[in-house]
């Protein structure tokens, strides 16, 4: 902020002439007011900037095809350098953005075999997510090596919560709780983003996480919709009417959960692997659209995200509410991440970079 203190007033009234200082001094707040709104996001809107199920892939791939320019093109895509970047950049000057991963940050790449989650952690906190979402494959390797990988993430200084309100690790048992239940997942956090108070709960998949990872027999999973009920109401009773479930639960899950609940705003999903928004004209089928809209069972709107997989996708999603703190409009954009190589087979059979006219067209396509 610019501010003049009093005896500057009167040497600048002197030279100036009262009239000339007042104007000016009145010129000034208005900039000053108008610079301080450029990065500022009207009541009531916030913008989801997410991502799930990147599974220790922190690379860029190289082995996508894509139908560009009517043509097969095999691109480099997505990377964790490349989620870090689009976050930065699509947070950039704003007040109201919140950050959240849907859970399965690890195992599924040589990454996690030779760090046990140090490298997923260290690009997780890059980014520094609001909030994380335990996901079934956060168990893969016990109740241990999950403590150990949110270890890991708690070295940085982005203090990011997990969450997971149907998780209950065994207390003294489990070393998930050695002091407290809640030493590690947590049901629920509430942050403050552009005035409004959110308040973001954690859902496992149930079945999944006890058949096909190996948390530890001690550690009790509950049921999906009674739990997420339970702490809408929770948060509601203590005056948050924002409510946003960060599940990793599937999207067609995903989609019956926000009709059978009441209270709820927005879920932002994972396991699934699904991807949504309309990529038809690259040759991509999706699930669904970005986002997907259904109703809850007070009738109000409830926008339904997910991210595709492998840090190949951002998803933004720009939420309006209205006075009564439900939805009013939702939009957004799944941004696919891709490098600038293009490659198509020669006459030899050989891939390789496309050159001049071919690849502005590439380009211009993308």
């Amino acid at each position: 902020m610019l501010f003049l203190n009093s005896s500057v007033n009167s040497y600048l009234i002197f030279l100036l002439g009262k009239g000339v200082v007042m104007r000016l001094l009145s010129f000034l707040k208005c900039a000053i007011i108008s610079l301080s709104a450029l990065g500022s996001a009207n009541a009531g809107e916030l913008t989801i900037l997410h991502i799930n199920d990147h599974h220790s892939h922190l690379r860029a791939d190289s082995r996508m095809s894509l139908n560009i320019g009517g043509e097969k093109t095999r691109v480099r895509s997505g990377g964790f350098p490349a989620v870090v970047s689009m976050f930065n950049l699509l947070s950039e000057g704003k007040n109201n953005v919140l950050k959240l991963h849907a859970g399965d940050a690890i195992t599924g790449d040589l990454f996690y075999t030779l760090f046990k989650g140090e490298a997923d952690a260290a690009l997780m906190n890059e980014v520094c997510f609001d909030a994380f979402a335990i996901g079934n494959h956060e168990f893969d390797d016990g109740d241990s090596g999950l403590a150990k990988f949110l270890d890991f993430l708690n070295e940085g200084d982005c203090n990011t919560p997990a969450l997971g309100a149907n998780i209950v690790p065994e207390l003294g048992v489990s070393p998930l709780a050695k002091n407290m239940v809640h030493d590690y997942i947590k049901p629920y956090t509430i942050i403050e983003k552009n005035g409004l108070n959110i308040g973001i709960i954690g859902i496992d998949v149930v079945s999944k996480t006890m058949i096909s990872s190996s948390p530890d027999p001690t550690t009790q999973f509950l049921g999906e919709k009674e739990t997420a009920q339970k702490y809408i109401n929770e948060l509601k009773s203590k005056g948050i009417n924002h409510i946003v479930l960060l599940t990793h639960f599937q999207y067609k899950n995903d989609l019956d959960l926000a009709k059978d609940l009441t209270g709820v705003d927005i879920i932002v999903g994972g396991d699934s692997h699904s991807l949504l928004g309309d990529f038809s004209e690259i040759g991509l089928n999706s699930q669904g659209p970005y986002p997907t809209v259904v109703k809850n069972d007070d009738g109000n709107s409830v926008c339904v995200v997910q991210a595709w997989q492998y840090s190949q996708i951002v998803g933004e999603l720009n939420v309006e509410f209205d006075e009564s703190g439900n939805v009013k409009s939702c939009e957004g954009t799944p941004h696919l991440m891709l490098a600038d190589s293009f490659k198509r087979k020669n006459t030899d059979g050989e891939r390789v970079e496309i050159e001049g006219e071919a690849r502005m067209i590439a380009l211009k396509a993308i």
